[in-house]
């Protein structure tokens, strides 16, 4: 019989994740911001990104410009 811990999810934040974040300058925070808006609009679909009116070669500009 096969036993399913519900209790643990792969998303949660770790300890050694915790204690960086409590060390983390507003630069690295800027950094982790943009990289993971970067990583969310990459992963979108070209129809999904032209609803926006972001070109996939622009998504950079896009994030970086401040416009995201």
């Amino acid at each position: 019989m096969a036993y399913y811990d519900s209790s643990f999810d792969a998303n949660r934040t770790t300890l050694r994740q915790r204690i960086t974040r409590l060390f983390e300058t507003p630069f690295d925070r800027r950094y982790r911001q943009r990289t993971a808006r970067i990583d969310e609009l990459r992963m979108q679909s070209d129809a999904e990104l032209c609803r926006r009116g972001i070109a996939r070669e622009d998504i950079l500009f896009h994030v970086f410009s401040g416009k995201a």
